[in-house]
């Protein structure tokens, strides 16, 4: 959702100046109750990222926002003509951004109160005027409604291209390209809780030969299985990447070096016992962790890329955690990161 509003925010703050140029103008019109309410539905839209930037809660803050600029622009209508009042469409601006930051449900639930509103800030202040023309009341009913919809349309196919480009289609997991965005929030999390992070980073042994002797057929095969068996055997927040060919990442919150170091085995023997695709293979494997303000991605890699080539020298098949021999007997934290 955050990351969605970030890639409108210039445009949100031209659709805010436009807002502000057009109540300005209107102000020798409509007066300037309408005017300054106006304003402040332009601030509010302006100063939207800065605010929430601040918040605990940013998901209910963007929200609450977005339905108070809906309140703002309502009363400018309301104070304004109501029903007549030309106001009324302001009223589908946050509409429309909502539709852009949240998903389906709650951008019904804005919808229905954004109309409710709009209705209670026009129809209910002059009924009389809104029987004798009702046309921009519905106008406004409908051009919110439809552009809403169509952003939503829009947002949808957006989000549905873009997972489809995160995923490895041959193993039905995430790939490398989705790793970096999770990876930082996790990270965030982490440096407020100061919590940990493990990573794990696999590598299937003389993986080549497979499609050499077998064919890529039944490579395929080794690496869907693999995939399922890493799953297997982690919590529901735990995230499993494939990076490319045959190697694979496991990301641990909350896990040190020595809980991340009995999950790698446990995956290690189950693969080596599984025979994935029909074939006996095994997999090598190396741990490293981080703690609060010492997490990066390039160093927690890095540590773990050396750990795992350290496996393969040692023999393959098996998992080391990078450092000391007796790294694994306590939860060793990498240096913090420059």
């Amino acid at each position: 959702m955050l990351e969605a509003g970030s890639l409108v925010r210039l445009t949100r703050v031209w659709v805010s100046l436009l807002v502000a140029v057009a109540t300005a103008t209107a102000g020798p019109f409509v007066g300037w109750w309408p005017s300054i309410f106006g304003a402040l539905s332009a601030l509010q839209v302006a100063t939207l990222d800065r605010r929430v930037a601040r918040s605990a809660r940013p998901e209910r803050y963007v929200a609450a926002s977005f339905l108070s600029t809906a309140i703002f622009a309502t009363a400018g209508a309301a104070t304004s003509g109501g029903p007549q009042s030309p106001m009324l469409v302001l009223v589908a601006l946050p509409a429309i951004l909502m539709a852009n930051r949240f998903r389906r449900p709650v951008v019904v639930a804005g919808l229905t109160a954004t109309l409710a509103i709009l209705l209670l800030g026009s129809v209910a202040v002059d009924p009389g005027s809104f029987a004798e023309d009702p046309s921009l009341v519905l106008v406004t009913c409908a051009l919110v409604i439809g552009v809403v919809v169509f952003t939503l349309s829009l947002s949808d196919t957006e989000m549905a291209l873009r997972e489809d480009a995160r995923v490895d289609h041959l193993t039905g997991l995430h790939n490398r390209a989705s790793l970096a965005s999770r990876f930082d929030e996790l990270r965030s999390q982490a440096r407020v809780t100061g919590s940990s992070i493990a990573l794990v980073v696999y590598d299937l042994d003389r993986f080549k030969s497979v499609n050499d002797d077998l064919g890529h057929d039944r490579g395929d095969a080794v690496l869907r299985d693999t995939a399922a068996l890493l799953r297997r055997h982690l919590r529901a927040e735990d995230l499993v990447y494939r990076l490319g060919g045959e190697e694979f990442c496991v990301l641990l919150p909350g896990v040190g070096v020595t809980e991340a170091l009995e999950i790698a085995q446990r995956q290690r023997e189950s693969i080596e016992e599984a025979r994935p695709g029909g074939v006996a293979i095994t997999v090598s494997g190396g741990v490293a962790a981080a703690r609060g303000y010492a997490i990066a991605w390039e160093s927690l890699f890095q540590h773990a890329d050396a750990a795992l080539l350290r496996a393969k020298r040692e023999g393959r098949n098996r998992i080391v955690v990078d450092g000391d021999d007796d790294a694994a007997d306590a939860d060793v934290d990498l240096p913090a990161a420059a």
